[in-house]
Order: C-alpha cells, then sequence, then structure tokens
C-alpha cells in the first residue's frame, strides 16, 4: 500500500470552481507547488453545475477552505457571492480567484496578470503598442479593460464575428476605464489595415482548440513579420493560428503559461508565499496536457 503523506489531516483546502473542470491542469500545477514548497495545502477540482453555484460557495465559507480558482461557467456569476472584489473585478465584472480576508470572501481577477507576464517573457513591449483581441468572450473582456486601464498602449482594436458583440464590447472598454477602444468585424474591409498596424494580436476565441484543430479565426493574410502573436489555447501546443503566424516570421505563443502565472498569482493570496516558476518546466506541463 502506498501512503501519501502529503494530504494530511490539517490540511487546508482550495479548489477550482467550474463546469467541467476534469481537463485541468490545475490540480497538478498548484499540489505540485504545495509539496515542494511543503505547505499544508491541498487543491481538489469541484465540477459544480451553475444551479450548485451556491452550495459550492456555501462549503467554501463554512469548512477549511482557503480559497478557489474560478473557471467557465462562473467567473461572472460568482461575483455576487463575494464581500469584496478588486477594483479590476469590479470593472470587468469576473473574478478568478477567491480568497479569505479578515473573514470576508474576496475575489479578484489574475487572468490579466498572467497575460502580461506570458508577453513580457517573449521580449515584448505595451509601451505605446496596437493591439488586436480577437474574440467577445469574458476573457477578450477581462484583457481588453485590464489593458485600458493599466497599460501604456497606443491602440486596441476588439475584432470578430458579429459587429454588435464586438461594438458592445469596446463601448464597454470605453465605459470603464475612458480609452476609446476601435471595433472591426472579420469580414470587413477595414481589417486588414487594422491589422497591418497591429504590433500584438491577442486570439481570445475558441476556435482551433482541440479537437477543432484545422480550424483559424482569421486568414493567414493578416500576419506581418515581427508581430507578437497570443493564443490562450493551450491545446494543441501550437494551433493553426499560431503556426501561419510563426510561418509569417511572428514571434508566437501558446496560453500555457499564462495558465501557470496567474495560477501562481492565485496561490499567492491564499499561501502568502511567493511559488518560483522555476518549479514548472514547461516542457512538463505540456506533458500533462498530451496525456
Amino acid at each position: 500500500m502506498s501512503i501519501n503523506s502529503f494530504i494530511k489531516g490539517n490540511s487546508k483546502l482550495t479548489a477550482l470552481l467550474g463546469y467541467p473542470v476534469s481537463h485541468s491542469i490545475s490540480p497538478q500545477i498548484h499540489n505540485h507547488a504545495f509539496e515542494q514548497l511543503n505547505l499544508p495545502y491541498v487543491y481538489i477540482p469541484f465540477a459544480v453545475p451553475p444551479p450548485n453555484l451556491y452550495s459550492a460557495i456555501y462549503a467554501l465559507r463554512n469548512s477549511t477552505f482557503t480559497g478557489a480558482n474560478v473557471t467557465i461557467p462562473h467567473k461572472s456569476a460568482v461575483v455576487p457571492y463575494c464581500d469584496r472584489i478588486s477594483a479590476l473585478s469590479q470593472a470587468t465584472g469576473t473574478v478568478n480567484t477567491l480568497y479569505f480576508e479578515d473573514g470576508l470572501l474576496c475575489g479578484t481577477t489574475t487572468d490579466s496578470i498572467g497575460f502580461k507576464r506570458s508577453i513580457e517573457q517573449m521580449g515584448a513591449s505595451f509601451q505605446g503598442s496596437h493591439i488586436v483581441i480577437l474574440g467577445n468572450g469574458g476573457t477578450a473582456r477581462t484583457l481588453a479593460i485590464a489593458l485600458a486601464l493599466e497599460q501604456p498602449i497606443a491602440s486596441l482594436v476588439i475584432a470578430g464575428r458579429n459587429p454588435a458583440k464586438i461594438r458592445t464590447l469596446a463601448d464597454e472598454v470605453l465605459k470603464v476605464s475612458g480609452f476609446n477602444a476601435e471595433y472591426v468585424a472579420f469580414n470587413d474591409s477595414q481589417l486588414e489595415a487594422v491589422m497591418s498596424r497591429c504590433t500584438i494580436l491577442v486570439n481570445t476565441t475558441s476556435v482551433g482548440m482541440y479537437p477543432d484543430i484545422d480550424s483559424t479565426p482569421i486568414g493567414k493574410k493578416h500576419f506581418h513579420q515581427g508581430t507578437v502573436v497570443f493564443d490562450v489555447i493551450y491545446n494543441p501546443r501550437e494551433t493553426r493560428f499560431l503556426r501561419e503566424a510563426r510561418e509569417a516570421g511572428c514571434r508566437t505563443q501558446n496560453g500555457l503559461k499564462m495558465l501557470l502565472y496567474q495560477g501562481l498569482a492565485s496561490s499567492k493570496l491564499w499561501t502568502g508565499v511567493e511559488v518560483p516558476e522555476e518549479l514548472f518546466p514547461i516542457d512538463d506541463l505540456e506533458k500533462l496536457i498530451l496525456k
């Protein structure tokens, strides 16, 4: 019999709240860090159907949980359950991390931290950059508002298939940040001009995610040498979108480091301990996804 001495009777609990959660590698990331740093914490995946979110939050508040990550479809739905939320979460209307402070359930989002750290790791700068975000969902909203509020960017364009939805998101960015975001539809003749001046391109859509690996949100004619191209998707490791960007001479990165960095930021809120990035070789994380 193999006895896991890592999990003990006094272990503090952290969790992932989402539906589904079976695909997530967050439990491996966090539990590896806890064990390597000898921290008395355990990270558990909770598959929480939307009608049961209240019960999950009740369990967090009334047990030994110190916090949780929140993923699809609960990032917006969990906001009303928080006693206090960060200024960024107030602006974005989303929470991906729950933690307790002075007995209060607090919410914030670390997604933008993970994204910005990933871009910086590529040697790119937001200073004076011309950013195009593909998509109009929750991730697009969080990143767009965070960039408009916190980064010295030159321009921000929301691009997508549905003109009404991307216009709504651009209007929301302006309303909460005062930054005048533009918008352009994929079938708009202005898309080519927008892409020609783009310096950082971010795909937040699910197009190209496994198993639909032959799809891409935009044609390869829109890629230009030297552009920084980021895809929040990390399975497959290189989407068609990233492959065509790389072949056009762009600098490319998938979403795996973003997942890691936002997770490390969450962990610090629960434990107060800075987790070294060196604990997680990217090759090892990629192997977890391929299993």
